[in-house]
């Protein structure tokens, strides 16, 4: 197994509060709508599975759960932390800190995976190319590469530059509020999104900020770079129920398999 170096760009990105494995998951304990998706495709393919972006293992966990064989990748140490920390005895997903934009396991998945639109990390087509490439040389010959990300139209709609109220949790650690606000901005011609955050605690008014880039793909710009990096796009969804992508879905699901020309449905 051999992991290429994570780079000093790759770590800034991570480098703040938005990262942060404990807070992660406070912030998303609610986000369970494609957990049921992603175990259904994890099962009928078979494993192991590979998931890229893997975070705090909130769907490599689950996917372990069925008897499969789990491989998490993640950028964010602390993500990986988090994610090791949270295995339960019985369970065998196997956590591991690397840049999903090149690297090599020496093994081959039924399934790799990049959900929670992960695939925004991505902030050039250069990345895209590397990451889909590394993913297609990990796939068995009957394998898949799945992708779900949100629409560009979607994501982009409140990026109107003004700071709003965003969310509250719970502290990970004292159960005190904390209150997340921000701003979003968009640059069309680079597609790059910019969430800027503060968050304050209330158990001593102080703030911390944090700040996440996104790039934002349309599924013909994925299927164009997925074709050149060797992977055939076989179907496509609109959402987990699997109803179809249609031009006011908010979610984009592309499901790949080795070469050829795409077949989208």
């Amino acid at each position: 197994m051999r992991l290429h170096r994570v780079d000093d760009s790759a770590l800034r990105h991570v480098d703040n509060i938005y990262y942060d494995g404990l807070h992660y998951d406070q912030r998303y304990a609610t986000y369970t709508h494609d957990i049921e998706f992603w175990c259904d495709i994890a099962r009928s393919n078979g494993g192991p599975v590979l998931e890229l972006a893997a975070g705090t293992g909130r769907l490599s966990l689950p996917i372990a759960d069925l008897g499969i064989d789990v491989v998490g990748l993640d950028v964010a140490p602390s993500m990986v932390d988090r994610a090791v920390r949270k295995r339960e005895p019985s369970s065998t997903p196997t956590f591991l800190v690397g840049d999903m934009r090149r690297f090599e396991l020496d093994r081959h998945f039924g399934l790799v995976m990049i959900a929670c639109s992960s695939v925004c990390h991505l902030l050039s087509d250069e990345d895209a190319l590397s990451c889909f490439t590394s993913a297609g040389r990990h796939m068995r010959p009957d394998g898949i590469f799945a992708i779900d990300v949100a629409t560009p139209r979607h994501e982009t709609a409140q990026a109107d530059a003004a700071w709003k109220s965003r969310f509250t949790y719970a502290h990970p650690v004292t159960g005190q509020k904390v209150a997340v606000r921000g701003r979003r901005t968009y640059s069309p011609g680079s597609r790059l999104l910019t969430d800027e955050m503060e968050y304050t605690f209330a158990a001593n008014g102080r703030t911390e900020c944090a700040t996440r880039l996104s790039r934002m793909y349309s599924a013909e710009h994925l299927i164009d770079l997925l074709a050149r990096a060797g992977l055939r796009v076989e179907r496509t969804f609109g959402d987990f129920d699997g109803s179809p992508l249609v031009a006011d879905s908010k979610t984009q699901i592309l499901i790949c398999s080795l070469g050829g020309p795409s077949r989208t449905s």
